[in-house]
């Protein structure tokens, strides 16, 4: 992940508060999520899939991606 690439600090609470609105948004359960070099792979089960079929909704959110989120959740906070 470059986001945070030459930074003196890196902001992964503010950026997990943003993931976690998503996540709320989406309705989703069973929550898992890496860094990869391209953003953060996040994956979850909607709540109408913990039947147990084990499906997982898999989304990369990429650098830029992450750059709005955060730009729109300091945005918000102001």
């Amino acid at each position: 992940m470059k986001l945070f690439a030459g930074l003196s600090r890196t902001d992964y609470q503010d950026l997990f508060r943003a993931i976690g609105a998503i996540v709320d948004e989406q309705g989703l359960r069973n929550v898992r999520m890496w860094e990869h070099q391209d953003g953060i792979v996040l994956q979850g089960q909607s709540a109408g899939s913990m039947s147990g079929d084990g499906r997982y909704q898999t989304t990369l959110l990429t650098d830029a991606d992450l750059e709005e989120m955060l730009s729109d959740a300091y945005q918000r906070r102001q």
